[in-house]
């Protein structure tokens, strides 16, 4: 188990006082326990919605269809697309974040919620689309991220997206302001490492696949990290001949 690892399975749930019909509070609250708490005091709960409503354009599914999530924690995305009348299913390496998924989706309305690591994530179940979100930086390497991606592409059917990758142009302007407003950020986060990537890397991997790939800016008011990060869509529409 490495270091990121141990922190996620020591992230804890706060969802006992929480009316589970209040989306807001719910929202927050999920967003919370996958980290989006550690600079500012959290992302304000309408950029939050407004990332989901891009993610969900992004991913242009149909009406009642199916969705996958890499990564996804206690499932605050997942819960949003269940809410929208998608059907759902979800991937975590921390056990606690699986027990908090299951336990925000008890009743049967997860189709799978599999504690493994994102490579060996199970492709006999398919969906119309699969994404990941704020998750590919903490990949070993870029081996391990293309073994992730070969997977993603066997699981859906449609789309895959890769929202929020660290920009390896902004690499030195990230660890610029993260030593900025925490002097002490390398002493904090020593052996916690980041991967950062170029564009290049997805373009090559569309290729080799025949998809066709597409950059988009991330654009969350109140998120410190947005100036550091893009989002990547794979789509299967046919790449045109040069």
């Amino acid at each position: 188990m490495n270091r990121w690892q141990e922190i996620w399975n020591k992230r804890s749930a706060q969802l006992a006082g929480i009316d589970r019909s209040d989306k807001r509070a719910m929202l927050l609250e999920l967003k919370r326990i996958n980290g989006f708490d550690v600079t500012g005091g959290g992302i304000p709960y309408e950029s939050l919605l407004k990332q989901y409503e891009e993610t969900k354009a992004a991913l242009r599914l149909p009406a009642g269809g199916s969705i996958f999530e890499v990564g996804c924690g206690a499932g605050a995305n997942l819960w949003l697309f269940r809410l929208d009348g998608f059907a759902v299913g979800g991937l975590d390496y921390s056990e606690q974040m699986i027990a908090v998924l299951t336990d925000v989706f008890r009743g049967g309305t997860l189709r799978e919620a599999v504690c493994a690591e994102a490579r060996q994530m199970p492709r006999e179940e398919k969906y119309d689309a699969v994404f990941s979100t704020c998750v590919f930086h903490y990949f070993p390497d870029e081996s391990y991220a293309q073994e992730v991606m070969e997977g993603m592409v066997g699981k859906s059917r449609g789309r895959i997206a890769i929202i929020e990758v660290h920009d390896a142009e902004k690499k030195d302007e990230f660890f610029a302001f993260r030593r900025q407003i925490d002097p002490e950020y390398d002493v904090h986060y020593q052996g916690l490492d980041k991967l950062f990537y170029q564009k290049s890397f997805f373009e090559d991997f569309a290729e080799k696949h025949a998809l066709r790939v597409s950059f988009e800016p991330v654009q969350v008011e109140g998120y410190w990290n947005a100036p550091f990060l893009y989002s990547v869509v794979f789509s299967r529409e046919e790449v045109p001949k040069e």
